[in-house]
């Protein structure tokens, strides 16, 4: 289903791909000001990084509206655009506050099979911004899926989540908001959440289920395989290439 919101949320305008947002926290107590090199970050932190570990400190509602705080959410949509991502939350770029983003664009919809968009419910999501988010359950019924995350790239497992979920949170302007949310959609939610409990996917997997997505075009390029953990890139290449596979295109 829909996202169902108490009040429209405002769609946040994506910044120019080829410009990195400059980074501002002189508000916040967790980074230095002026650290250029450090969060937030326009990459996905990996696991192993401790911020992905760490509880997220909820945002006060009178920073939301700050140069900090903005910069942030920029930064996270930046990075989300950057990365064809489908949810990204604050610790992913290296900041542990309690925000999240989502969004699932009808590109992104139609790239998978119609089979697989009636099995998951798949729906569009429109990009909107979650700060301080809590979760109350409407159906407990589990429904187990295979998933996968940035902050775990090229990995996926399978993970039970709850059919319906309410969220109420903050907007980016510190407006209330409330979202009831079904199948995929709440699933992915339940993800981005789970980042701001310090919960990775590994935490909560079926048993035996991680896997390696690239496992066969490794094999069948007999290891001649990069990763990039760059974001999506011009072209065909994406998340990998190999240069015995693209001799011919360089």
């Amino acid at each position: 289903m829909l996202l169902r919101l108490a009040k429209p949320v405002l769609i946040l305008p994506v910044r120019n791909l080829t410009k990195k947002p400059k980074s501002i926290i002189t508000n916040l107590n967790y980074f230095k000001s002026g650290k250029s090199d450090g969060p937030p970050f326009t990459h996905f932190v990996q696991i192993g990084d401790p911020v992905l570990k760490e509880k997220s400190q909820s945002v006060p509602i009178e920073e939301i509206k700050s140069d900090a705080v903005q910069n942030i959410i920029q930064t996270m949509v930046y990075t989300l655009e950057r990365y064809d991502g489908i949810g990204i939350s604050a610790p992913q770029i290296g900041v542990p506050l309690q925000i999240i983003a989502v969004q699932f664009t009808k590109s992104q919809l139609e790239a998978w099979s119609d089979k697989m968009q009636q099995e998951r419910k798949m729906e569009v999501i429109p990009l909107q911004i979650f700060i301080n988010p809590k979760i109350s359950v409407l159906d407990n019924s589990q429904i187990t899926q295979r998933e996968g995350c940035c902050s775990l790239h090229g990995m996926s497992c399978r993970i039970s989540r709850s059919s319906s979920i309410k969220l109420n949170a903050l907007d980016h302007n510190g407006d209330p908001v409330e979202v009831k949310a079904k199948n995929w959609t709440a699933r992915t939610i339940q993800h981005e959440v789970d980042h701001l409990h310090g919960t990775l996917i590994t935490d909560k997997m079926e048993p035996g289920s991680l896997v390696n997505e690239y496992w066969n075009v490794i094999n069948r390029r007999h290891g001649d395989f990069k990763l990039s953990y760059q974001g999506i890139k011009e072209g065909p290449r994406k998340w990998f290439s190999s240069s015995k596979f693209w001799r011919a295109s360089d």
